[in-house]
């Protein structure tokens, strides 16, 4: 039950078997294991202990598979980092953690040079795709690093029960918080969702989804699992896309429905060959009912949908291809607008204020129990205690079950914000806002957007006299936090909208841009 143990398998029984392709490079499974334990050996002559945490930023590639299962394999606890955060945000994280190592690619060179003089804690830095010195980055170069490596099983004794992951994400405080995992419980959601999805051996699968995000890592690992064939594109790039489905006869994909839309605007579109997809997986948060249906006709292929989240292990529904399909038929279109039904292993219930689970058709918080389940908050026992009560975890979503069994997300506990795939909570955007001397008080929202399907908006009540613009509060966010997090937008109001008790009203906020849609999220 151990994730590191995935590529020791298929380097005995399908050693020649292509494992990753990435631009022009091309390992087998065999290549794979054997520079997984070249590298894990490395790190522990470099002084890395089990139970250690490393920091990984790094975009799409070849070597950020290595360094996951090399990492795991010496009972080292990965750390894996938003690339599109700042340096700043980024530095609390690896703090936080306490990682004593971090690994970057060379693409993100400056920030980790940025990151470096803020964090004396981290012992050694290793840079990929640099040589050794510290001639375009900090630290050791990967390359001599790996070279240094025995191609053998690292001497340390490693339990399914240690901790793996520590998974970030961002936190209604306005503070990430790392979500612990363990290998039998990632192995546990890894397994479920292969089983449940129908990944294959004999499938080619293309990873665009980032590597480091939760779904992203989950998905590519159930393909790894069953010894499939893994094409890595660095970025997410529609042209690329198409070329590399055609080129690669790739089988597989998954992707969050920003990218789909993205897709389906691309020129190549509908005349690149892409009859070898089959399977399309998408996630994170919904799409319109008219682009799913378009993207169902452009890629003949099964399309599902999961719904999840990092504390959950990620995936804990699937709307099955089946269930895709009877959609767009007469009189069950309401099937489009579900997150599907529970995983096998998963148990779902949809709880009152009381806590005990609401009636058919009734509106309660979604709660999930299965063996994937986060073991807890690192460093966070008070978060802990909030969110996981009486063996459920709590998402914060708020959905309805049909008599069918059919799940459906409708609105969210708290504020937070999906956008492009991305996780934002609101308090972070407000307390930068907040900083600039103009804004007497500012609420943050999610509206509707024809390609990010939610957008970020701020709602400011400037101090009396002040002279705000829209650019001015959008580029005072700017360098303070990752892009994907800067509003779009900024409306500006007389006073916000509170309750009695002097709490924003969100909702009355969001309201008007929600008008005519069913779901009141993105």
């Amino acid at each position: 039950m151990l994730v590191s143990d995935i590529p020791r398998s298929h380097a005995t029984r399908t050693p020649d078997k292509a494992a990753v392709v990435w631009e022009d490079r091309r390992i087998t499974y065999a290549e794979l294991q054997s520079r997984t334990w070249r590298l894990a050996n490395a790190l522990q002559g470099l002084g890395v202990r089990e139970g250690d945490r490393v920091g990984l930023l790094c975009s799409n590639r070849l070597e950020h598979v290595e360094c996951v299962f090399a990492i795991m394999s010496l009972g080292a606890v990965w750390v894996p980092l938003n690339d599109r955060l700042t340096a700043d945000e980024l530095a609390f994280i690896v703090d936080d953690a306490e990682c004593t190592t971090m690994i970057y690619s060379d693409n993100l060179a400056g920030v980790a040079e940025e990151m470096h003089d803020a964090l004396g804690g981290v012992e050694r830095w290793i840079a990929i795709g640099t040589g050794s010195g510290t001639g375009s980055g900090v630290g050791l170069g990967y390359d001599d690093v790996l070279a240094k490596g025995a191609a053998k099983p690292p001497a340390a004794a490693v339990s399914p029960d240690d901790m793996c992951a520590i998974m970030y994400t961002s936190g209604t405080t306005g503070r990430p918080k790392g979500a612990m995992h363990t290998h039998r419980r990632m192995m546990q959601g890894i397994m479920l969702l292969a089983f449940d999805s129908g990944a294959r051996g004999d499938e080619v699968s293309l990873q665009v989804m980032p590597q480091f995000h939760a779904g992203g890592h989950e998905l590519g690992m159930t393909q790894f699992l069953v010894g499939s064939t893994t094409v890595v594109q660095s970025r997410f790039d529609p042209d690329h896309f198409h070329r590399l489905v055609a080129d690669e006869r790739v089988n597989f994909t998954a992707l969050v429905p920003s990218m789909m839309i993205f897709l389906l605007e691309s020129p190549a579109a509908g005349k690149t060959d892409v009859s070898p997809l089959k399977r399309l997986s998408y996630g994170a948060s919904p799409i319109p009912e008219d682009r799913l249906a378009r993207a169902m006709e452009v890629y003949d292929a099964d399309f599902q949908q999961t719904y999840g989240q990092t504390e959950s292990g990620v995936m804990v529904t699937l709307l099955s291809a089946e269930a895709h399909r009877k959609g767009l038929t007469a009189g069950h279109g309401h099937l489009l607008k579900s997150c599907g039904q529970p995983l096998m292993g998963c148990r779902i219930k949809l709880a009152g204020d009381d806590g005990n689970e609401v009636a058919v058709g009734e509106i309660g918080e979604i709660c999930a129990r299965k063996e994937s389940v986060m073991s807890g908050y690192w460093k966070r026992p008070e978060a802990t205690e909030k969110t996981l009560r009486d063996g459920w975890l709590h998402t914060g979503d708020m959905g309805r079950r049909d008599a069918e069994g059919y799940h459906y997300v409708v609105d969210r506990k708290v504020d937070k914000v999906i956008s492009g795939g991305e996780n934002i909570y609101p308090v972070e955007v407000e307390n930068v806002i907040s900083g600039h001397p103009g804004v007497l008080e500012v609420a943050v929202i999610g509206v509707p957007d024809g390609r990010w399907v939610e957008a970020v908006k701020a709602v400011v009540a400037p101090r009396p006299g002040a002279s705000l613009t829209e650019a001015e509060v959008i580029g005072f966010c700017r360098n303070k936090l990752g892009g994907f997090k800067i509003p779009k937008s900024v409306d500006f109001i007389e006073a916000l909208p509170r309750t009695p008790s002097g709490k924003v009203r969100k909702a009355e906020l969001r309201a008007p841009y929600w008008e005519g849609h069913e779901r009141k999220i993105g």
